[in-house]
């Protein structure tokens, strides 16, 4: 494996299942940083780098970031 082929690397399947959006600028960081994302029950995690976070603590990505907590009508 080369090193263009990082993406070979137990990274799962390639599929739409498999993937996260992302811009290119952010695109670039999470490959030159050492970013590592991760899918769990359709959440997206992104794990900094221990330069950037020694703890390496998983942050919560995508959509569900942003969404607002469901509330029940009375």
């Amino acid at each position: 494996m080369t090193s263009s082929d990082w993406w070979k690397r137990d990274t799962g399947p390639t599929d739409l299942d498999n993937g996260v959006l992302l811009c290119p600028p952010c695109h670039g960081r999470i490959h030159d940083d050492g970013w590592i994302i991760q899918i769990h029950d359709g959440q997206v995690w992104f794990i900094p780098p221990p330069h950037i976070d020694p703890t390496q603590t998983p942050r919560l990505g995508g959509k569900a970031r942003y969404a607002l907590p469901q509330t029940t009508a009375a």
